[in-house]
């Protein structure tokens, strides 16, 4: 009977979810509808948007080469930037200049909204997006990489839905001139704005993640990280208004944002590339130490075991799994590296001091399982001039 009863309860809250879900999701859409009254000038914003926005998350995704993020938890955070942070910032940035606006006059509380308030609820809002994986889904966040393309994710999300709005009054206000201008700006040369500030929080989520329960700098490192995140837009935000004053009158918009992306965003995108580089070669060294017990156990072979660990083998098996049998072939090959990446990364944590849950042990053997399968398909797979 209980376990009737906590199905029901599950199943309920999953209802309650999905309801929550596509409310939001409804409102979001009604409030852009609403923004951008215009068919023509919608449809622009809305392709104008996503389709940078779609390219920026290919290459953060690819930052992380020896595991693939489930989709569930890449589509969570990408909609949760799209539509939850977008609906919360929305609204408490209407409370945070209504809140200021007695004391500091309109014109006052609406710059002060812009170089302080946004980027302090923004970056809160999105932030727990990345909090919500550590604390609801622990184990798909490895490692500082994990958590900075997690970040990344979610504020490409809320770029993309903010730029809708402000391509579709852009739009409005000047045509197709002011629309292309703004497209440039924001989508191209600030494009990877909103996914830096995040990234770094996130970056400093996934780091405290490895600390396994030791020592308060797996607190402080995260609300240093989200601080950092704050303060890079608040550098953005308020640089932009100082860059204009500073530049030439007849400086236009391409030329104030093309300034202040050199100074502010290009730097932090380098530091954050380095940051995943270095991260990305931790989790390897990861792979070579848990994996060669796979290996003495009889998991995996030694040919196997070196295609996982050497990137040059990795990608040779990558091509040639193609060639043999096309991207269903490939994609066979790439579960089989990420399935024994994620046996190698819950010895690592458990190694670590993490402690076992009652589910660890089941997930190794159905890992185990898996690559045996997944082996077999591998071999037994026929060449496509067979096919």
């Amino acid at each position: 009977m209980t376990a009737i009863g906590d199905r029901v309860r599950l199943g309920l809250l999953g209802c309650l979810l999905v309801a929550v879900s596509l409310a939001a999701i409804g409102l979001v859409v009604l409030v852009v509808v609403a923004a951008v009254p215009d068919r023509v000038g919608l449809i622009l914003s809305v392709i104008a948007a996503s389709v940078p926005a779609l390219i920026y998350a290919a290459i953060v995704l690819r930052l992380d080469r020896y595991e693939i993020e489930p989709v569930r938890a890449v589509l969570a955070c990408f909609a949760w930037g799209a539509v939850g942070a977008i609906l919360f910032s929305l609204a408490a940035g209407f409370l945070f200049q209504i809140a200021i606006e007695e004391a500091l006059g309109a014109e006052a509380a609406a710059a002060a909204s812009v170089v302080i308030g946004a980027p302090l609820i923004e970056e809160s809002f999105k932030g727990i997006a990345v909090l919500a994986v550590l604390v609801f889904a622990r184990h798909e966040i490895d490692s500082t990489l994990d958590g900075l393309v997690y970040g990344a994710l979610v504020g490409v999300g809320f770029a993309m839905t903010e730029n809708i709005l402000y391509f579709g009054q852009a739009y409005l206000e000047g045509g197709l001139g002011e629309f292309g201008l703004l497209v440039l700006g924001r989508a191209v040369l600030g494009g990877f704005g909103h996914p830096a500030y995040t990234a770094i929080t996130g970056a400093a989520i996934g780091w405290s993640r490895g600390r396994y329960g030791r020592g308060f700098a797996r607190t402080i490192v995260p609300i240093l990280g989200w601080a950092a995140a704050v303060a890079l837009h608040v550098a953005w935000n308020g640089g932009l208004v100082l860059t204009s004053a500073l530049m030439d009158e007849d400086a236009g918009l391409l030329e104030l944002v093309a300034v202040q992306s050199a100074i502010v965003i290009v730097p932090a995108v380098l530091v954050l590339y380095v940051i995943a580089r270095l991260s990305a070669r931790h989790e390897l060294q990861i792979l070579r130490d848990e994996l060669i017990h796979e290996v003495k156990r009889g998991t995996i072979t030694q040919v196997e075991y070196s295609a996982i660990v050497d990137p040059a083998q990795r990608q040779r098996a990558l091509m040639q799994a193609r060639a043999r049998g096309g991207r269903a072939l490939h994609g066979r090959q790439r579960a089989f590296f990420h399935t024994a990446a994620d046996l190698a990364f819950r010895h690592h944590h458990r190694r670590q001091g993490e402690p076992t849950r009652p589910d660890q042990t089941s997930r190794d053997t159905i890992d185990r399982e898996r690559l045996l399968a997944l082996r077999r398909e591998l071999a037994e797979a026929p060449m496509l001039s067979d096919t």
